[in-house]
């Protein structure tokens, strides 16, 4: 396991993006919402929220449930617009995590507090409603056969359930503090059980990874990777299932035209070849191959510090690495 970012506030759910390697996070205890990954590594985004929960982005805008005020807002670029408001709870038991529909059009959004399941549309109408829940914290959207389905962990009733045209099947039960669930490539149904502090894998019934200090956020990285945060601590984690990139950390000394390795991560039983695809800012490099290590040639670098992006290619999908050096 991997530690991606550490320092943040209470994070809660994430979100991918599969066009740069990037991990939104939200801060449940400050609202913020960090970026952890690319050239800078870790920042915050200028928006805050009252409480960050579930995020999610459909046609390129971003949208984050704010739990304090049980509502979904749109990050613009001055701060946040409510697209749904909900009705509180009075206790603050609010909305929880949210996902894109399958379709990429909409938004699934838990109303944690009143045991529904909206599906809700760009313009903040609801275009579809499945009650008989108790709490359902967590979403995730997936393709089943021909048509659409969506897992739905309900935190109250300890369970996990399967929607699929409108009909609700119960896939597993006595999951205390069940947070997030999705489904793995291989068919298999994993959740997070923040109480025992763990990853749980509901096909098999054990543990993929434990030890957490209150799991929250799940969710896959480019090469199904497994992203965990950690809320009592403050991170990020990376559970490697297939392979990850492992750069020198900082800023890279180098003499003009000298190159700069770089390692591969690889699970346990995972031997594919990897592969450079792209490379930004760089001249020349070295695959991996089946190997561990590979390296890049950065440009030279006129105005410190300089970043190089490299893009690697496996058969199960990209990973993303970026470098910082100077000459």
């Amino acid at each position: 396991m991997l530690q991606l970012a550490t320092g943040m506030n209470v994070p809660d759910d994430l979100l991918y993006s599969s066009a740069d390697g990037t991990v939104l996070v939200g801060e449940h205890g400050d609202g913020h919402i960090s970026r952890v990954g690319g050239a800078t590594v870790f920042e915050r985004l200028p928006q805050v929220v009252g409480e960050a929960e579930g995020i999610a982005q459909v046609g390129g805008v971003t949208y984050v449930a704010d739990q304090v005020n049980n509502r979904v807002v749109s990050l613009t670029a001055t701060g946040v617009q409510t697209l749904i408001q909900l009705q509180p709870d009075p206790n603050g038991l609010n909305l929880d995590g949210i996902a894109s529909d399958v379709s990429g059009t909409g938004l699934v959004v838990p109303d944690s507090p009143h045991g529904t399941v909206l599906f809700v549309d760009t313009s903040g109408h609801i275009t579809g409603r499945v009650g008989g829940f108790n709490r359902p914290a967590g979403v995730s959207a997936e393709k089943v056969g021909a048509g659409v389905g969506y897992l739905i962990a309900d935190k109250n009733a300890g369970a996990v359930f399967e929607l699929i045209g409108g009909t609700v099947t119960r896939l597993a039960r006595g999951l205390s503090g069940v947070d997030d669930v999705v489904r793995a490539a291989d068919g298999h149904v994993l959740a997070i059980l923040s109480n025992a502090g763990t990853l749980h894998d509901l096909t098999t019934g054990g543990d993929v990874a434990s030890g957490f200090r209150t799991p929250e956020g799940l969710g896959f990285d480019g090469t199904r990777n497994l992203l965990v945060t950690e809320s009592d601590i403050g991170r990020l984690d990376l559970v490697v299932t297939t392979f990850a990139v492992q750069v020198p950390a900082g800023v890279v000394q180098l003499v003009p035209g000298q190159s700069v390795c770089f390692g591969v991560l690889r699970a346990p039983g995972f031997t594919a070849p990897v592969t450079v695809q792209e490379l930004v800012g760089g001249a020349k490099w070295t695959d991996p191959g089946v190997g561990l290590v590979g390296d890049v040639t950065p440009s030279p670098c006129s105005t410190p510090p300089c970043s190089v992006k490299v893009v690697l290619a496996s058969p199960v999908g990209l990973q993303y690495a970026y470098i910082s050096y100077r000459d």
